[in-house]
């Protein structure tokens, strides 16, 4: 079986070629699916979002731009289980930043993970998906990357995890990309109101997504711990063709949105041997 995946946020790989990484993650994939015999190639493009001169690990609440404020707070809006009051429309950038510490605050503590690294995994989150939703030639690059791949490699299966369904649900509705019989998300932010869903392309149309052309079946899996996956059953209430959107508990607490603990889950082998 050839599985065909692409990674979500907070992978860049500094001081590795675009190769390199490609391969070790790929490896790395590999570990984590456990499919014995599979041949498992991950499509790596971090490296194309990254602003000139920033370091990795240097994600300030401060340096975020009012787009990805705005990111930021429709997710600590839309968690279930809310921890404090909803900002009253657009305020002033530096009055939100420290609203948003706050709210992040209360969700490090809900989630026992340390305040800096929820506000690290917020602000990284925010710069990737603004970085990749901004027209122009990395945006171009990233999707070129997919298409390639799914080209030289013909999978039977598509993993694509966090911003990664983004990028793949924009670059199957593509004409010309090949045929992909099985499409699983993981972790997917498709279904986030303002900030995701209703900056797609190809637009919404009635409030509706759409299953691609180029796709077989298409299926869903989230943590129902996942800050990203949102909201919950999102994906199969505004998306049409999703064959599954289960939620499944895969990993609690600090790392919950970490592609190896999607990667490991029971749900997804079971995917996978349907495609087999």
């Amino acid at each position: 079986m050839k599985i065909l995946g692409i990674h979500g946020i907070g992978n860049h790989r500094p001081g590795e070629s675009p190769e390199t990484a490609a391969r070790n993650l790929s490896a790395t994939w590999a570990k984590h699916l456990g499919a014995d015999g599979a041949d498992v190639h991950v499509v790596y493009y971090a490296d194309l979002l990254r602003e000139d001169g920033a370091q990795s690990g240097d994600e300030e609440l401060e340096d975020l731009t009012p787009a990805q404020e705005e990111l930021v707070l429709e997710l600590v809006n839309a968690q279930p289980a809310d921890p404090g009051p909803t900002a009253p429309g657009r305020v002033a950038q530096g009055l939100l930043t420290a609203f948003l510490r706050d709210r992040l605050a209360a969700l490090a503590e809900s989630r026992e993970c340390p305040e800096w690294y929820m506000q690290w995994f917020m602000a990284r989150l925010a710069k990737e998906v603004v970085a990749y939703q901004t027209p122009g030639s990395d945006r171009d690059e990233v999707r070129q990357r997919l298409r390639e791949a799914i080209d030289r490699h013909r999978p039977d299966v598509l993993v694509a995890h966090s911003l990664g369904s983004v990028i793949a649900y924009e670059t199957l509705h593509g004409t010309g990309t090949p045929h992909v019989p099985l499409w699983v998300t993981i972790g997917s932010p498709l279904a986030l109101p303002k900030v995701v869903f209703d900056r797609l392309d190809p637009a919404p149309v009635a409030d509706r997504g759409t299953r691609p052309c180029a796709v077989g079946r298409w299926a869903n899996l989230a943590d129902p711990g996942d800050l990203v996956a949102l909201p919950a059953k999102g994906v199969s209430r505004r998306f049409s063709g999703v064959e599954s959107d289960d939620h499944v508990v895969v990993h609690q607490g600090f790392r919950f949105h970490h592609a190896e603990k999607y990667l490991q889950a029971p749900a997804l082998a079971r995917l996978l041997a349907t495609a087999a």
